[in-house]
């Protein structure tokens, strides 16, 4: 009885401690789902569980209790026995858990739990909806920074919206909106991997960068446009269609533009002299012929940058390496004295990947993103498709997704943060009976390359970024009348960011200071002269301009005043100068030829000129002394 009891006792403990490992495990699992260091951790894991599970494969195997009798067949049966009651009291207590377990190995059911737990952390967060409004146009882009506390969002209409996700309330109001340009787009806009600043690009020419509040640190400088040679313009010489920040370097940025060239830009010499660009990259041309750079891509180690090209090439750069010359160029050749122009930055021609063919030629490739592997390539184009590349593969992609439909040259692809998803907006169309179909957010599953889900939108979907340490996605959507910007989020899953604002009310505006000495008073506008109160601020009405509003309201009836001298103030009187001459000329009174008939106007002078013809008289004195008359016919002699 006593060994019985105590064997009882150590299979028990057994129990508890098969609990606990199995509580640890999806306690690590949740950890390293939300951790932001690219995966690194949940990796980590998942090598940990499979050397957990060998182990146990391994022990089941083998007779734990060599020599002491019972044999490896009894061992291998407790060892299983153990894992099948772990695994059932586990599915008992968790309220998370589908299935209850079942008669399986220790290790398979170990296994089991695991890619459930996987599957959980691996759902889109679109449990809940908000939306933030204001917009004027579509919303064609928006950043969060790493930390998830402050989010940028740029729109058509040019202006960049500041979103303080601490300080935010229910409303769901900016806390301050800035116009980096006036008048043009904002394309894009990216954050500094600290945080402390954000890029922005324009339609113009020179994006500009600003702090965490928005106040404006610096634009990158403008080349000469006269200046065919691009490696030889130290900047832009057209519009700006993209900028990305370094993951890694705060220093540098990557902007493209539409003179067909990528550049990298240092911000610590924003403002100097000798200009802040720090190289040229100029893509290969697959046929002859200017072409523009629409989108590019940093990839997460930021050794490779990625640019879409107007041709239809996608062609990927090192950002760093021997490929980069200095752009110092002669201006006369030898033998006679040299003379060099300095260029501070190197240029880069030579890409590390050509895509030739990626997409249609003359089709812009609006959006490009990298996989965290640092192999696999996502290009967005604006015929209506997505490509999956692998970089080792440059002729044909793995995977072409077409029926995506998008107008806007901002339409985003991205990646969820472990990279088991990847999603793009698409417009809403117009369908067979005139009526327009709602937009959307689309996600595909990155192993089986297929579309998995997809989230209505009302109008157009443009932008899209998933945060990894808030666990939410902010969408950028819009139309012609105007835009909006929802977040997509779980109660349960997501944490921070726009879940803090949605609980939080509007805090209503109270006056702290009473005053007591001032008058309850109605102020009524059209009340009577005698009984109306002069509104705050204003002077009291004297008789002067109580007749002069007297006047205004019925000028027919004129008020005159007269002074002690006798002379009209007021009314028509002759008092002005200009009055006194029409009032002569027989322009004003009763003598007023606007008041009297024409035509007894000019009769009144027939009696005198029958007398006294001066003006005719004289005319015919000599031609016609004689007045001839037209004789008036009868009706009778007509025929």
């Amino acid at each position: 009885r006593i060994a019985a009891r105590a064997r009882r006792t150590m299979r028990d403990d057994d129990d508890d401690e098969a609990l606990r490992a199995l509580a640890r495990r999806r306690a690590m699992a949740r950890v390293a789902m939300r951790a932001s260091d690219g995966g690194a951790m949940a990796a980590l894991v998942r090598r940990q569980h499979a050397l957990e599970d060998d182990a146990d494969r391994a022990r089941a195997a083998f007779p734990t209790a060599f020599g002491r009798g019972g044999g490896a067949g009894a061992t291998a049966r407790d060892v299983v026995d153990d894992g099948a009651r772990a695994t059932a009291a586990l599915g008992a207590r968790d309220d998370d858990d589908d299935g209850g377990g079942g008669g399986v190995g220790g290790g398979e059911a170990d296994q089991g739990s695991g890619e459930e737990e996987y599957e959980e952390e691996d759902a889109i967060p679109r449990a809940a909806e908000a939306v933030m409004e204001g917009f004027k146009k579509p919303a064609t882009c928006c950043a969060v920074d790493r930390s998830g506390a402050r989010m940028a969002a740029g729109s058509s209409d040019g202006v960049v919206r500041l979103y303080d996700f601490n300080g935010m309330k229910r409303d769901l109001q900016p806390f301050r909106s800035i116009a980096p340009r006036e008048g043009y787009p904002i394309h894009a806009v990216d954050w500094s991997p600290t945080g402390d600043m954000f890029v922005a690009a324009s339609g113009s020419w020179q994006p500009t960068v600003h702090d965490r509040d928005g106040v404006e640190l610096g634009e990158f400088d403008k080349g000469d446009m006269y200046i065919r040679d691009l490696r030889n313009t130290k900047g832009h010489v057209a519009a700006t269609t993209d900028v990305k920040w370094n993951p890694l370097d705060k220093e540098t940025i990557c902007t493209a533009g539409e003179d067909g060239a990528l550049r990298l830009w240092d911000v610590t010499y924003l403002g100097d002299a000798r200009g802040s660009q720090k190289a040229v990259l100029k893509p290969q041309q697959v046929k002859p012929g200017r072409v523009q750079v629409t989108s590019c891509a940093y990839s997460h180690d930021g050794d490779l940058i990625a640019g879409g090209i107007t041709d239809g090439s996608v062609q990927i750069f090192s950002s760093k390496g021997s490929q980069y010359k200095s752009a110092t160029i002669g201006l006369v050749l030898p033998p006679s004295q040299q003379c060099k122009l300095d260029n501070h930055w190197t240029f880069n021609g030579r890409p590390s990947h050509l895509f030739k063919g990626a997409h249609p030629a003359g089709e812009e490739v609006t959006s490009l993103s990298f996989g965290r592997d640092g192999r696999t390539l996502l290009s967005r184009c604006e015929d209506g498709t997505l490509n999956v590349w692998d970089l080792r593969n440059v002729k044909a992609p793995l995977k072409r997704f077409e029926d995506l439909p998008t107008r806007h040259s901002e339409t985003t692809v991205g990646w969820s943060p472990n990279d088991v998803y990847f999603f793009t907006g698409v417009d809403a169309e117009r369908d067979s009976r005139g009526g327009n179909t709602q937009g959307g957010l689309c996600f595909f599953d990155r192993e089986k390359l297929e579309m998995v889900h997809r989230v209505s939108t009302p109008t157009n979907c443009i932008a899209a970024t998933w945060h990894p340490r808030l666990n939410q996605i902010f969408v950028g959507c819009g139309d012609a009348k105007g835009g909006e910007l929802r977040v997509l989020y779980d109660p349960k899953k997501s944490m921070g960011g726009i879940t803090q604002a949605v609980g939080k009310a509007v805090r209503k505006k109270a006056d702290d200071f009473v005053r007591i000495d001032v008058q309850e008073i109605s102020y009524t506008p059209n009340a009577l002269p005698a009984f109306k109160e002069q509104m705050p601020g204003k002077r009291k009405l004297d008789s002067t301009d109580i007749a002069r509003q007297a006047l205004r309201k019925n000028p027919s009836k004129a008020v005159t005043n007269m002074d002690k001298s006798g002379v009209l103030t007021g009314g028509t009187g002759a008092s002005l100068l200009t009055q006194h001459i029409m009032h002569n000329n027989e322009e004003l009174g009763e003598k007023n030829w606007m008041k009297t008939d024409a035509r007894e106007s000019i009769l009144r002078h027939a009696e005198k000129a029958a007398a006294n013809p001066m003006f005719t008289k004289k005319a015919y004195e000599h031609t016609q002394p004689k007045e001839i008359w037209r004789e008036e016919e009868k009706e009778g002699d007509s025929d």
